[in-house]
């Protein structure tokens, strides 16, 4: 896991990240859960749908997507060191692709929700690539989604000027043209494994 800050924090709902926590523990615990599918397992306890307001409108759902590949990564806009790091691995990975760049989807979704309004999400990511599609919703909406992939966030009182610290889980998912969840990704890993591994995706 990573950490990083975040001004204004006790703007953002602690029940969110209490919740988080007591699920963040999913993602080891629900490996074990696999089938298989090609060169990739299928992980058949992380994952799901949902919809939520997003930077191509009102209301998009994750299964909109669905043909594509998807990378998708959580974390918010304020923070000053991982997050970016992250989201410019997976510019890299889709710069990387070339002429399959359209049949794969970068989808980053916020769990800070007090500050990440959908316009903030588009002025953001617009750094990344214009292809980026950010998710942002209510406390309760991403707590939800939280589970469903077992995403951890942890505050840590701190007493930097920065404001409170957070550690949370820096996870680049794949997902298929299907919506299910194939690999999970971490820094260790590199641009050239993730994208073989979506290049093998998409000849299945």
């Amino acid at each position: 896991m990573a950490k990083s800050s975040i001004k204004g924090a006790g703007r953002v709902s602690r029940s969110l990240w209490q919740v988080i926590v007591s699920l963040g523990l999913c993602v080891g615990m629900c490996f074990p859960a696999l089938s298989w599918a090609g060169d990739l397992p299928i992980n058949t306890k992380l994952g799901g749908d949902f919809t939520l307001p997003s930077t191509r409108g009102e209301s998009t759902s994750l299964s909109d997507f669905n043909g594509k590949a998807i990378l998708l990564n959580f974390g918010y806009t304020s923070c000053p060191d991982i997050c970016p790091m992250v989201l410019n691995r997976m510019a890299a990975v889709m710069n990387e692709l070339d002429d399959e760049r359209a049949k794969v989807q970068p989808v980053f979704l916020t769990f800070d929700p007090a500050r990440d309004t959908v316009e903030r999400l588009q002025q953001y990511l617009k750094y990344f690539g214009d292809d980026f599609v950010g998710f942002t919703g209510t406390d309760k909406q991403l707590v939800e989604v939280a589970r469903q992939y077992g995403v951890i966030a942890i505050p840590q009182k701190s007493d930097s000027a920065a404001g409170t610290l957070y550690t949370h889980s820096d996870y680049i998912y794949l997902l298929d043209q299907q919506g299910r969840v194939r690999a999970l990704y971490s820094k260790s890993d590199s641009i050239s494994k993730m994208v073989d591994d979506i290049e093998s995706l998409l000849e299945d």
